[in-house]
This record gives structure tokens, sequence and C-alpha cells, in this order.
């Protein structure tokens, strides 16, 4: 069987969920597949790292001619008309426009459909303005007006496209196949949740030396609460900022807010709050870092925040916890199925109900230690070896 897998996410230098999710998936198959069957990874550019060390039932075909913009639907559609692998594997949900019957594809979350307003409207295209209003005018005569070139219609319209065309639906928890279900009519036989994995650099560190060295090289004190993610309106950033400004007036140990990520939509808002509450001096916003620098982050922690109003599974709830990291999340979404029993759930539009999670969290050590210990516990139910064997029957099936 030729396996086609689209690795042009994986290939990212900074990578987050979805692109984690595409790397350790294939780097798993490298590990499991069967030397019979055959495996393409076609991507934008080289591969990258040990990403492009590939065994011998495994090639890479970098798709890299112009235009660089709306790459799955000219350059991998093309690739799909002329050399069609038995079966294709895309692991988000835009899928090529011209694709085998046989496709596969894996649809995170429906948040676009949830909340749009948490979404971006930017238009997809060239900086050049001309072409960006032919590229709008074109997806208007093509989809009859309902869709404009906007990244939140582009969102609508491929998990439209794909629930319609692809053979089958990988998602990844329980409440996404639900959300799915409440927004599409779609037979619920084509959907799949398997979960995601945790990498195994995130564990224990009892090296408290080679703590402090990254902690001193990357810039952070402690005390601090941690936070990974984007910073934006879906994840609740300024919400977290509101409640850390609550937190504080009764915080004796002079905490730290550490924002691991870097700036998407609803930035803006975010730095009016610090501006507005006079945070700078008690908030770092961190770029994007090596998982080696995570590991160390959620390790050296109070506890990890992640109040997020959406989201269809939450990795670094489990990254944390298998770091040993107690952890605050959402009582809503998909975090608190991820959590389960093993993380302090508050409402995320309450701010006053998360400032009160990191008062417990640093009030009542008893407690704090049962959520790690239980965190531990949950983390270890998870892992990507799992996840790719699910993945890889689903293909070959």
């Amino acid at each position: 069987m030729l396996i086609g897998i689209d690795a042009s996410r994986a290939n990212l230098q900074h990578k987050t969920g979805t692109e984690w999710y595409a790397y350790h998936l294939i780097q798993n198959f490298k590990k499991i597949a069967d030397p019979r069957d055959q495996f393409i990874l076609y991507s934008k550019d080289k591969l990258k790292g040990d990403l492009g060390v590939l065994p011998n039932n495994f090639s890479s075909k970098v798709l890299g001619w112009p235009p660089k913009f709306l790459w799955t639907q000219l350059r991998l559609a093309w690739e799909m008309i002329w050399h069609k692998p038995d079966v294709l594997f895309v692991p988000a949900h835009t899928i090529p426009i011209f694709h085998p019957s046989k496709t596969i594809t894996t649809l995170h979350d429906v948040g676009f459909e949830h909340d749009a307003k948490l979404y971006s409207t930017n238009k997809i295209g060239p900086a050049d303005s001309l072409l960006k209003k032919i590229l709008a005018l074109v997806v208007r005569i093509l989809t009859l007006g309902k869709y404009g070139s906007s990244e939140l219609d582009y969102h609508r319209w491929a998990a439209r496209f794909a629930l319609k065309h692809a053979r089958t639906i990988i998602t990844v928890s329980q409440f996404s196949k639900n959300e799915i279900l409440n927004y599409y009519p779609t037979d619920p036989k084509k959907l799949k949740v398997i979960y995601h994995g945790i990498s195994d650099i995130y564990k224990k560190i009892t090296d408290s030396k080679k703590i402090s060295e990254v902690l001193k090289k990357i810039g952070v004190n402690t005390p601090f609460f941690l936070y990974v993610g984007r910073w934006e309106q879906k994840k609740n950033t300024a919400g977290l900022i509101e409640a850390f400004n609550e937190f504080i007036k009764t915080d004796p140990i002079n905490h730290k807010l550490v924002l691991v990520g870097r700036p998407a939509f609803g930035f803006e808002e975010i730095k009016k709050k610090m501006n507005e509450y006079t945070l700078k001096k008690r908030i770092l916003l961190l770029d994007w870092q090596p998982e080696e620098n995570l590991a160390v982050l959620y390790n050296a922690a109070t506890a990890f925040v992640f109040p997020s109003v959406y989201e269809g599974f939450g990795l670094p709830i489990l990254e944390a916890m298998k770091c040993g990291s107690p952890v605050i999340t959402s009582n809503q979404g998909a975090m608190k199925e991820i959590a389960g029993n093993a993380a302090l759930l508050v409402n995320p539009k309450e701010t006053s109900a998360i400032a009160q999670a990191m008062s417990k969290i640093t009030s009542d050590q008893t407690f704090r230690q049962r959520l790690i210990e239980s965190g531990f516990k949950r983390a270890a139910m998870f892992s990507w070896e799992k996840s790719a064997s699910l993945t890889l029957d689903t293909l070959k099936k």
C-alpha cells in the first residue's frame, strides 16, 4: 500500500498543537509501520531535523513551486491529480480539492462554528492588495457567494468539504465529535475519536541544577505560574491576566506569570490589560520555546494555568501533568474530558474563580500535592505510540 501524508505542518520550525500532532504521528509511523507499505511525506520545503531521517519504506516529496499561499488547494491538489497514493492522510481538516477517494483527515475542533468572533477574519493571499482582491472575487464566484477569502471562511469551507469528501474523519476527543455532529449533518460512523499522546521529553526532572541553569538562560525567576499557548481571545489570555491581577493582591511571595507563546488574534486586548493593571514587571511574555525548555518550565512552575474557552483537546494540560505541575484549567470544552479528575476545574469566564484557584494552589500544599499525584496517573493514560497505532490501523483499513 502507498500511503501519502501531508507533512507540511509537521515540518514547521515553531510547532504548536496541530503541528506537534502531525510530527509525533509521523515519527511513530516510522517505528511501527509494516516495511512492505510505502509512505510519501509531502511538504513545502525540505524536511527538517529528524523528520527528514527516513526508513527505507519512507520517501520525501517537496512540492515547492509557487504560489506559496493556499499550498494545499493549489500545489498538493495538483500532485493528487497526477500522482495519487492509495491513501492520503491530512492531519488537519484542510484536504486538497482534488484527492484520492480514500482520504482520511483530522478535524481537531470546530471552534470557528461555536464562536466565530474568536477567530480572525483577515484575508488569505499574497501581500499584494490587488491579488488579494482578485482571490476574494474568485472565491465568491466559485462558492456562489457563500464564502469569502477570510481565514474564518476558509476554516468553515474546509470543514464542510472534508466532512463530505473524506472517507474517514479522525477527531481528538469525544467533545469534538459531539460538536461536529451538532454543527454538521454527518454520519457518526464516519467519525473516529483518537486521543493525542505526550512526548517522552515531558517528565519529572530531579536535577535542580539543570532547572536553575535553563531558567537563568531564558530569564525566568521563581515563583511563577505558567501558561503555554497562543496569546489570543480563544485561549482567554486576557482573562488570565485579569485573574492574575486579582490574585497578586493577596499573594505573599510575589509570584510572576510566565506566558509562553506568540501573539495571535486579540493580542491588542492582552497588551491593554497589562498596561491597565501595570503588570509589565510581574508578567513575562516568553517567545516560543523548544520542548526541552518547556519541560523545565513545567517542572519549575507553581502551577500550570490554562483557562481556555474552547479546545478540541488541550495538549499542554497533559504535558504539565507529566512534568509534575498541578493544573488549573476550564470546566468546559475538551479540557474537562482530557484533565478528568486530575485538575482544578474553573469557569474560564469568571476571573475571580481563576484567581481563587491560584490562591488555593499556593495556600494548600496537601491539595497541591494531591493534584500532582493524580496528574501523573492521568498523563500515563496517553501516549503517541497508542495514538499512532490506532491512526495507522485506520489508514490501513
